[in-house]
């Protein structure tokens, strides 16, 4: 037995060497990202006052989505082999979504606790959704009614990613250098210092946008970005049957094979979401770049059976999945409001 899983370990960390990124790789992603990315943005221009931009708009959303998963890689510190240069790609990246390399304190801790009800962190057990069924009712009438209007989809997947990326992002991750200072070794000075550089070249960014009369060209693709961006990050975690268990049964590896989704993402749109769908696999191994996770999937499905029972979300189970809002402790699963009600008029 036992040799049978030092094989399977090594087979895992042969396709893990084999499937972490390389400069070939990542010149050839970010140079066919950089030129698509230009053209959009001449476009955009050429044709500020014209119906065309009916298209390029919506497409401007899609390839912001793609930009943050080249920013997301970088923090990660897996687009390219070398650190500083994913350092710099960050910022070139973050600058175009408005948001700070800083957010890795956060998302660094996402990935330390997803599906940890009980983690040392403190922290939530689930990017979207922040509350179970009991500490709900534990709150006050008015909070319980501020909860759900967050909650309403309409306001978290529209009005929420705006304030989140346009806002929180500016100011929030400076403080939350205090709260992760044991995962993190930098000083809070350059924590600082790197935040005001981003926030400054996102003023100049946003000024020349102005002043070539693309500004709210770019609003609306941004808009249009952080919603589809909230969808996605929601339906990664947030799905029955739930993947939420106490400290002493977390694993990792359980975090990405049960606790992690693969939605299955229509063909047409595959590029501009960068095999982040496979998200599985990205919460196993979070080195291994955006452009090789799907590669990395095939393979394994190919030669094992290890991908078996893995989340397969469509479409449909995503659009679903919206109006799961809260972790009910008792029944081990998300529930709806809807369901939260029925259940409280029956006792």
């Amino acid at each position: 037995m036992n040799n049978n899983i030092q094989t399977k370990f090594l087979s895992e960390k042969d396709l893990y060497i084999k499937y972490k990124s390389s400069y070939s790789s990542a010149f050839i992603d970010f140079s066919l990202h950089v030129c698509i990315m230009s053209s959009l943005f001449y476009a955009i221009w050429r044709f500020k006052n014209c119906w065309i931009n009916l298209f390029t708009i919506p497409l401007l959303g899609f390839m912001l989505n793609r930009n943050f998963i080249i920013f997301h890689d970088c923090c990660h510190n897996s687009y390219s082999p070398n650190k500083q240069l994913n350092y710099l790609i960050s910022h070139l990246t973050g600058i175009l979504v408005l948001t700070s390399p800083n957010w890795f304190l956060d998302h660094h801790t996402h990935h330390m606790t997803n599906g940890n009800i009980e983690n040392k962190q403190h922290y939530f057990f689930n990017e979207t959704i922040v509350l179970t069924k009991k500490q709900l009712l534990r709150k006050s009438f008015t909070q319980q009614i501020l909860y759900r209007i967050y909650k309403n989809p309409f306001v978290f997947f529209t009005i929420v990613p705006i304030l989140y990326f346009g806002l929180a992002q500016r100011f929030v991750y400076i403080v939350k250098k205090y709260r992760h200072s044991k995962a993190f070794n930098e000083p809070l000075s350059f924590i600082i210092l790197d935040h005001l550089v981003n926030n400054w070249f996102i003023f100049i960014y946003l000024y020349i946008l102005y002043k070539f009369e693309i500004f709210y060209h770019f609003i609306l693709g941004f808009i249009i970005s952080s919603s589809l961006a909230f969808i996605i990050f929601h339906n990664q975690h947030s799905y029955n049957p739930s993947y939420v268990v106490e400290n002493e049964q977390w694993r990792q590896r359980d975090s990405g094979l049960i606790g992690s989704s693969f939605i299955q993402i229509p063909y047409i749109l595959k590029y501009f979401y960068m095999g982040i769908e496979y998200h599985h696999i990205h919460h196993m191994f979070s080195k291994i770049p955006g452009y090789n996770l799907q590669k990395y999937h095939e393979e394994v499905v190919k030669h094992s059976n290890s991908f078996d029972n893995i989340i397969t979300l469509n479409m449909n189970d995503c659009y679903n999945n919206l109006w799961l809002v809260l972790y009910d402790e008792d029944n081990k699963r998300y529930i709806t409001f809807a369901e939260l009600d029925k259940g409280l008029k029956t006792k």
